[in-house]
């Protein structure tokens, strides 16, 4: 069997038919489709099994809800094909994309084929925009994986950090993990991507669009675990520059510093995501000023340069209502536009 495809699920009952027939009617057939229920309370396990017993090549997994981590990883760990693809259980995969992916990795014996992505907003795909991150196809191997592509995870690059989109040779997959240890949920695709594609050592970006993604989901609910998630990830790469940067070492700590504080200026729009009364905000952003990462990020040279003295300022004298006022202002003039858009991508 040449792929396997992981598909995590958790109440996505509305879209997972789209979902499962953009899957099964590829027009490469050499593949099983492991659909993983992560403890869903809509009827998402009944379209599951509706699919299971139409077409042999499913498999359905049925499990207490324990988060997407540990969700894809049980799809990873019975998965038997030599190449491993993810996807989103309210997104779909354009016809011809694992022919276009298996070609390419059995053509170039390739650990990592990367496509272009395309968001939409509504079921009928009607209303799309295409992020087209790469404009050539391009094979890219040994250290110029750790350079060009890798070191993307350490800057906030436009390098897209999903798991969609891409095919893994399946052993880089299931030989990786240990940075995810310490995160639950936010950023959890950017480091299993920083780990497998230090390990990769040949690669090729096609310009083929290979992925339809959903807005919407996690971009605007609240997440009571993103700034835990945010600093372990900046100690994730703290660790990973050590190991494997060295020779860049102060370049890649300007880059992960600069990341951090956008990080933490998403964090407190989260809490007006949240609407968490004013109290409790401010709560937060005294626990996000006083921590010792965010602390050492706005003294790098590089986040200096990159912020205005205003916003460094605050870090430095933990000013509560600078960052309750700049970030609720910022968040209410984004908050109809990103309303519209959710409505529209329910439709």
């Amino acid at each position: 069997m040449k792929v396997s495809i992981v598909v995590p699920i958790y109440n996505a009952e509305k879209y997972l038919e789209k979902c499962i027939e953009s899957i099964i009617n590829q027009s490469f057939k050499d593949f099983e489709l492991i659909l993983v229920n992560d403890g869903s309370t809509d009827k998402s396990l009944n379209v599951c099994n509706k699919y299971k017993n139409r077409d042999s090549r499913i498999r359905v997994i049925d499990k207490e809800n324990e988060g997407s981590i540990l969700t894809r990883r049980r799809g990873v760990n019975l998965a038997e094909g030599k190449y491993l693809m993810f996807s989103d259980a309210d997104d779909y995969v354009e016809k011809e994309s694992l022919k276009k992916m298996v070609d390419e990795a059995e053509k170039h014996d390739l650990d990592i084929v990367i496509g272009n992505n395309c968001q939409f907003l509504d079921r009928f795909s009607i209303i799309k925009r295409n992020y087209i991150y790469f404009k050539e196809n391009k094979i890219i191997v040994g250290d110029k994986i750790r350079t060009d592509i890798a070191s993307a995870y350490l800057h906030g690059d436009p390098f897209p950090a999903s798991l969609f989109g891409k095919l893994y040779k399946s052993e880089l997959i299931k030989k990786s993990g240990k940075y995810l240890k310490n995160i639950e949920f936010f950023g959890d695709d950017l480091y299993l991507n920083l780990e497998v594609f230090l390990k990769a050592k040949k690669i090729k970006i096609i310009t083929d669009n290979v992925y339809n993604y959903r807005y919407g989901g996690n971009t605007s609910r609240y997440m009571s675990y993103m700034f835990s998630d945010v600093v372990n990830g900046y100690k994730i790469q703290k660790e990973v520059i050590e190991e494997f940067y060295q020779d860049s070492r102060e370049k890649r700590y300007g880059g992960i510093s600069i990341l951090l504080l956008k990080f933490l200026k998403a964090c407190i729009e989260n809490c007006f995501a949240g609407k968490l009364p004013k109290r409790e905000i401010e709560s937060s952003i005294l626990k996000y000023l006083s921590d010792e990462n965010i602390i050492e990020a706005s003294k790098n040279k590089d986040s200096i340069k990159c912020f205005t003295k205003e916003f460094i300022g605050a870090i430095k004298d933990k000013d509560i209502g600078y960052f309750y006022e700049k970030i609720n202002g910022e968040y209410k003039k984004k908050f109809l536009f990103r309303k519209l858009k959710y409505i529209v991508s329910k439709l």
